[in-house]
């Protein structure tokens, strides 16, 4: 039931970017409010940052919220509120009001398992665009395997079990790997049972954020990712429909990515990049103003998926082709 609203978001967004032409406004902001967390799971790539150093050194409540007040008078309309564990920060309520009640339309990613009935009491009454939880497998063993949490299966179920109590927008996300590639469809299966939630299937593995490269080691090669689609119907023609959209937009824009244009990412120590995959560079927002940063900074900035100011039609499909592959797929819940 969340495809109809998310195309009409996502419309209403393109034809604002459409309407700003050439120009920049950070519409979409993605923030890391911390690296710490209560699991380490397997594939993390900010858990070599949640140590007790790394935590001390993160963007204090009064800091998150000048920069929030400056989001708002930049134009940002949305936020994505991710960790790391934002749950696990003390002054997280704090923070998640202030941001609604500056207006933003925000979406949570939680691990699920610090979701306690106040929490989601809290939710409900400030109700978010959407809460989005990550779901590794469908047993004890292989999910807590995962997270290294041991009950975490539990607590996480329990989480789901309060927001949907409560009527709270959710999507359920997997990411596959070499440890739960074979639940992939059994989660997605269970997923569509839950009345109105969403479910996402992703298969790219994050490069640790202190460069370490042992996660490769459970990243599902192509052809399995392929496979895996390949056995659902509904994972085929939404992949063919994201393809689409994907190819449409890379045509017209002649870019792989919107960081610096429309987009934005925020680290958990207030360093403003171009999105989460690239912090070859930063603006750092405890010395500067989120506006200086966005629109003086992060135009210079380097990406690698930059093309040309008019990019060939040629250059635009080769730049389609290569980006296609690696793209995670939403799909919404329902029997597989």
């Amino acid at each position: 039931m969340g495809a109809p609203c998310a195309d009409s978001r996502l419309g209403f967004l393109g034809r604002l970017r459409d309407a700003c032409g050439s120009g920049a406004l950070p519409l979409l902001g993605q923030w890391e409010l911390t690296c710490r967390c209560n699991l380490n799971c397997v594939m993390c790539y900010t858990d070599p940052f949640n140590t007790p150093g790394r935590i001390r050194r993160e963007l204090a409540t009064p800091e998150i919220l000048r920069i929030l007040g400056e989001l708002r008078d930049a134009g940002c309309l949305e936020l994505c509120l991710t960790g790391g564990e934002p749950l696990a920060r003390p002054d997280f309520i704090g923070i998640y009001t202030r941001a609604k009640e500056l207006g933003f339309l925000l979406t949570l990613f939680t691990n699920g398992t610090l979701i306690t009935p106040k929490v989601a009491d809290h939710l409900k009454r400030y109700t978010p665009r959407m809460i989005e939880i990550s779901f590794h497998g469908m047993t004890r063993a292989s999910f807590d395997g995962i997270t290294q949490g041991p009950g975490s299966y539990d607590r996480c179920r329990e989480g789901i079990r309060l927001l949907l109590e409560r009527g709270l927008p959710l999507t359920i996300k997997t990411l596959g790997m070499t440890v739960n590639r074979d639940e992939v469809r059994e989660i997605k299966a269970w997923a569509g049972g839950l009345a109105g939630v969403q479910y996402q299937f992703g298969s790219v593995l994050r490069p640790r954020l202190d460069g370490a490269t042992d996660a490769d080691r459970i990243q599902l090669p192509v052809e399995e990712v392929r496979r895996i689609e390949r056995a659902d119907a509904q994972f085929r023609a939404e992949r063919r429909l994201q393809d689409r959209r994907y190819r449409r937009s890379l045509r017209r824009d002649g870019v792989r990515c919107g960081g610096g244009r429309f987009r934005f990412h925020i680290d958990a120590y207030g360093q403003l990049s171009l999105c989460s995959e690239n912090r070859r560079q930063g603006y750092d927002l405890r010395s500067g103003s989120f506006r200086e940063g966005f629109f003086a900074a992060l135009p210079g900035f380097p990406c690698p998926n930059r093309c040309p100011a008019a990019p060939t039609d040629a250059e635009r499909d080769t730049h389609a082709a290569q980006a296609l592959a690696a793209r995670p797929q939403t799909v919404p819940g329902g029997p597989p």
